[in-house]
């Protein structure tokens, strides 16, 4: 009785040591989070839209351009949301116009791609 006695207070001690380690662990933040990930964020205006060409064998396209003037194109999939700047309303892409300002969420793939993971209309 006393030897299992001794365990338990033995598995008891490791087990607060182990719960006091999580305790002392760093929080993640989100860009970190993100950055682990390899999700990106593009704000800027629309340039472009290439609505999807399946006959040609090609898949929509959006082309942003940032404040600094740089231009990036990214492939929207099928499974990329879409919508306003309420989170309310998931639009299609045929809805942005050129100018729109736009918050895109995008990964790189490994071969150089950008694919939009959502777009977000925003106000002016």
């Amino acid at each position: 009785m006393r030897g299992t006695f001794s365990t338990l207070l033995i598995l008891m001690f490791a087990g607060s040591l182990c719960f006091a380690q999580q305790a002392t662990d760093p929080v993640v933040t989100q860009a970190a989070l993100q950055t682990r990930v390899g999700v990106k964020i593009l704000i800027g205006k629309v340039d472009s839209i290439t609505l999807a060409g399946l006959a040609k064998g090609f898949s929509p396209e959006i082309a942003v351009v940032d404040d600094k003037g740089n231009k990036s194109i990214l492939l929207v999939k099928p499974n990329t949301f879409i919508y306003y700047f309420d989170y309310l309303r998931k639009i299609p892409l045929g809805n942005l116009k050129k100018d729109d300002k736009v918050r895109v969420k995008y990964i790189t793939t490994k071969e150089g791609v950008n694919e939009a993971i959502s777009i977000r209309l925003l106000r002016d």
